[in-house]
Parts: structure tokens; sequence; C-alpha cells
């Protein structure tokens, strides 16, 4: 059987960054905050795995000083919503406004391959701010 494709992922943000490497070999540049012996607390959502903000993952140092992923130690308490938007679409009033309000309410979102938002909010909130971005992202 033939092995799949490495995939490496890595993005320009601020802050504490570190390779993570998973057990097929992917990885990915990603803000990471230490919590704890072996324990980092996610800064922002990985794409070549399962974890995502706030997420507390375990690891294990190799030998080049890079982090293998071992487990989600912790899950977080944001509930995660994703949503396919146009270029076009994102920057406008209406979804910044929404944005917004997602920060104020002690959430976060991120924006991934241009179209591609992560909206993370108190459960709450998510039902609402996703009915929000959804009908708003189908007015163009």
């Amino acid at each position: 059987m033939p092995e799949s494709p490495t995939v490496h992922f890595e993005f320009k943000r601020t802050g504490a960054r570190f390779r993570l490497v998973y057990e097929n070999g992917d990885s990915e540049q990603l803000a990471l905050t230490s919590v704890g012996p072996d324990l980092y607390r996610m800064d922002e959502s990985s794409f070549a795995g399962n974890a995502v903000y706030r997420d507390v993952i375990r690891t294990r140092v190799m030998a080049d000083g890079a982090l293998l992923f071992v487990e989600i130690a912790e899950h977080s308490t944001l509930t995660t919503q994703s949503f396919i938007l146009s270029a076009e679409t994102l920057p406008t009033e209406r979804i910044q406004s929404i944005l917004n309000r997602v920060m104020e309410a002690g959430g976060m979102w991120e924006q991934a391959f241009g179209g591609v938002l992560i909206v993370h909010t108190p459960a709450g909130v998510a039902e609402s701010i996703g009915r929000e971005i959804t009908h708003n992202a189908s007015k163009g």
C-alpha cells in the first residue's frame, strides 16, 4: 500500500510558534501556550489534526525539537463552527459586526485559506451566531 502524502501547513501569526508533528508525518507551525509538562493550549486551530482553539493537547518532544501530537487532553469549552464564505463576503460590515459580537461574548474567530471562517463561541450563543453568519453569507 503506498504511503499517503505528507502535508505541512505554516501560517504567519504572532506569538510563540511550535512545529507540531502528527503520527502520519503531517506537520504545521502553530501558536501554542505551555500549560504544564508536555501540555499545550491551542492558541489557534489545527488544519492537519483535530485540535481546535483552546483545546489542551499532550505532546512529546522529538529529537529535532518539534512536538509530536499525542492526544487532546482537554477539549475547549467553546463551540466551534466552520463556514465557507466568498472572499467578498468576509470583510463586509455585516459579517465583521457578527465577528465583533463573537469576541465580545468571549469567543474567537479565525480565517484560513481566504474564505474559511472558523468561529469559536460560548455554547449559549453558538446557535444564534451560526444562524446569523449563514443568513448574512447568503446575501452575497
